[in-house]
């Protein structure tokens, strides 16, 4: 079947600026309405859709941004349906086969990606293609979507699932002062650091472009020394607040902090990665070492951080896995992403060292495995006898 992509929207937000938008807080339904609303737009679609949880075994479309919001909106999901029956068993990949959504008495092309919202019950965001003039209901000449249509659908389910939990302003007094500590920090260290680089760059570029007799070499090399040191200085304070961010979540949950790590992930990549977890994280969260659980999330963030540094992709998933090898129970983590693979030519990797130690002192070991395109980084430990 030929693949139909739709045109290209240059002028469509970038994920990055979606995900300030969710991460500055601000109203949860307008926010939402943006993502289901940006999922329409950047797809083609015709129509797309937000389906969250109603109650145990019910789940309903909350949100619908199109012409099918008169048979779609507030309609309910159960166990009964294809969609209804792999939510309630949380298995997103059965979710994520589902080819099409019925609607009025009509089967439409769909496209569905998962919204995990762990103890609150998972949920899916969906968009809605019509068929081309004279194809038949058996799907033959359905409008295929592509595997960017699938990125960019994964990445904005991020970004709903990362609204969701994240609380809205005025909910906490306490929330608000650490962002007002945050906004200060930032803007007494790194920002005023910032703000003297540019100064000096800005008098180097006028006296480069000042008739008469141009800045000497001296001059010239003092001046980009004192703005990469600037530079240096402004990336150190950065990192120092956002280990302090890092300190104070030592209390929440592995699958929170995985899906905090993910989300400050988008900064540097420009879009969210995918993240899937077990069906029942909680249950792997019971079972994992609090030192091994610490380890996990030093993994994600360092394969993370390597991806933003050297990858150059449009794509990155994380996956995390437990399960039984002969007589032992396995934590696996695999970070994928499309990007240009591992230079050959680069002999000093820290990270892969890194993680290599970590998974060493647990009875594991690292993989960099070769993907066309890109890499996946697989760190595997075993977990201690119970």
């Amino acid at each position: 079947m030929t693949s139909i992509a739709p045109p290209p929207r240059p002028d469509r937000p970038r994920v990055q600026d979606l995900a300030g938008a969710v991460l500055a807080g601000g109203d949860t339904e307008d926010l939402l309405d943006l993502l289901v609303h940006s999922a329409r737009t950047d797809l083609g679609a015709r129509s797309a859709a937000l389906v969250l949880p109603l109650a145990p075994g019910t789940w309903t479309f909350e949100l619908v941004d199109g012409p099918d919001a008169a048979d779609l909106l507030g309609r309910t999901l159960t166990p009964r349906s294809p969609a209804g029956a792999a939510l309630e068993e949380t298995d997103s990949e059965a979710l994520e086969r589902i080819g099409a959504l019925l609607v009025g008495k009509q089967d439409i092309p769909a496209l569905l990606a998962v919204v995990d919202g762990a103890e609150h019950g998972s949920g899916f965001l969906a968009v809605l293609r019509d068929r081309p003039d004279g194809a038949g209901p058996d799907g033959a000449a359905d409008p295929a979507f592509t595997r960017a249509d699938r990125e960019r659908l994964d990445a904005l389910a991020a970004l709903v699932l990362l609204t969701l939990r994240v609380p809205a302003p005025g909910v906490s007094d306490e929330l608000d002062d650490e962002r007002s500590r945050i906004a200060r920090d930032l803007h007494d260290l790194a920002i005023q650091e910032l703000f003297a680089v540019g100064m000096e760059l800005e008098a180097l570029t006028d006296a480069l472009a000042a008739p008469g007799q141009p800045p000497s070499n001296t001059r010239i090399r003092s001046s980009v020394a004192s703005s990469v040191q600037g530079l240096e200085n402004a990336v150190a304070q950065i990192r120092q607040i956002v280990q302090s961010l890092r300190r104070e979540r030592l209390e929440a949950t592995l699958t929170e902090q995985l899906r905090h790590e993910v989300g400050l992930a988008a900064a540097g990549l420009g879009f969210v990665p995918t993240l899937r977890l077990p069906p029942h994280p909680a249950a792997m969260e019971a079972e994992l070492p609090s030192e091994i659980a610490d380890d996990v999330v030093a993994v994600v963030r360092e394969c993370l951080a390597n991806a933003a540094r050297h990858a150059h992709a449009s794509a990155v998933a994380v996956s995390v896995s437990l399960f039984s090898e002969g007589v032992d129970r396995v934590v696996q983590v695999n970070v994928s992403d499309n990007g240009r693979g591992i230079d050959p030519t680069v002999q000093r990797r820290s990270g892969l060292a890194n993680m290599s130690s970590r998974a060493r002192r647990h009875s594991g070991w690292v993989d960099a495995l070769s993907l066309e395109p890109g890499t996946m980084i697989s760190w595997r430990v075993t977990l201690p006898a119970a």
